[in-house]
């Protein structure tokens, strides 16, 4: 016969302190996954356009950024189409934000 050892458990303190310690941190990481997809605001209306030979964001920044820093509308348009500078191709579609 092979002999089964008991155990007991010495501090249940422990126990329940890690227990708290591991379903915290799930909490947290949770947390953090759903508050940066869900939000509440509505997406920003675009409006699309072909980029012409020779306009460049500051000519556009005229058209479409009248009562705006043109500074902070092209910031957007960079940012809104993941542009990796300010230079523009001829034929290029961008979104530009209203």
């Amino acid at each position: 016969m092979s002999k089964v050892n008991s155990y007991s458990l010495q501090n249940p303190a422990k126990l329940v302190r890690g227990l708290i310690i591991v379903g915290l941190a799930v909490s947290f990481s949770m947390a953090g996954i759903n508050g940066s997809v869900a939000t509440s605001e509505q997406p920003a209306p675009l409006e699309y356009i072909t980029v012409g030979y020779g306009e460049s964001l500051w000519d556009l920044a005229e058209v479409f950024a009248e009562n705006q820093d043109p500074r902070d509308w092209i910031a957007q348009v960079v940012a809104v189409n993941a542009l990796s500078s300010t230079a523009l191709e001829p034929g290029q579609r961008i979104a530009l934000p209203r």
